[in-house]
């Protein structure tokens, strides 16, 4: 679906006289298509599973989520997704790759941010945790235990985002998501959580690129990283009594 979506999206760059320069700024467009057009195969799928597959496959992940737990697992994202990434800046990582800091920059600083946080915060969530999670992981359950379907399922996460930047923090996120998944018996929680995840990234990287610094906000970053410690530890507390 992606090769599909990238190609027409060159041919019309190139018929509309655009040339190359224009694949920056739609890249997150074809990225969102692509999660479109992926989302009802996905489905597809996971149906097939349902009928196919075994115990995790079978009769597992079909609970709905409560109100209260579909808030949690929004919050729960945004304390990952900050979390990782403070961890990921206190060692340095991007020093590393220098590259992932100007490609990052230059796609998301042409970008506006209502259209933004529909492709990367509502669509790709859903299409990709339809894969990685409803498709891969729930099969890697029903071969293998636990720490390995985990383990296997975030590397691959990981790996599909093409960089070792996005492959360590996509990696980790991908660890929580599963074991959310798994815990949670629904497809909801990590499809929320990663909602909140990219949701909240989308957010930062905007006041990022846009150069909004001001000490009311220092003081609502503080106030929300507080809320995120707090939810965390929650977190941690439920996960722990289960």
């Amino acid at each position: 679906m992606g090769y599909l979506v990238v190609q027409a999206l060159v041919l019309a760059l190139l018929v509309t006289g655009h040339g190359m320069e224009g694949m920056e700024k739609y890249s997150l467009a074809a990225t969102g298509i692509t999660g479109l057009m992926t989302i009802p195969i996905a489905g597809w799928l996971m149906k097939l599973d349902n009928r196919q597959g075994g115990f995790y496959r079978r009769g597992r992940f079909k609970r709905w989520l409560n109100p209260g737990e579909a808030l949690w697992m929004l919050l729960l994202g945004m304390s990952i997704c900050h979390l990782v990434n403070m961890l990921l800046s206190i060692l340095q990582i991007a020093r590393l790759f220098p590259g992932y800091g100007e490609l990052s920059e230059r796609v998301f600083s042409n970008q506006s941010f209502w259209p933004m946080l529909f492709w990367v915060g509502i669509v790709a969530p859903i299409a990709e945790e339809l894969i990685f999670r409803g498709l891969i992981f729930r099969r890697l359950l029903d071969d293998m235990c636990l720490g390995w379907a985990i383990g296997i399922s975030a590397f691959l996460f990981g790996a599909y985002h093409g960089n070792m930047m996005q492959f360590l923090y996509a990696g980790i996120l991908g660890a929580c998501f599963a074991y959310c998944y798994y815990r949670l018996d629904s497809l909801w929680a990590p499809v929320l959580l990663h909602m909140g995840a990219n949701s909240w990234s989308v957010a930062l990287t905007q006041l990022a690129t846009k150069g909004a610094a001001s000490i009311q906000l220092g003081y609502i970053l503080l106030l929300i990283m507080g809320l995120e410690v707090a939810v965390l530890v929650f977190s941690i507390v439920i996960f722990c009594k289960k």
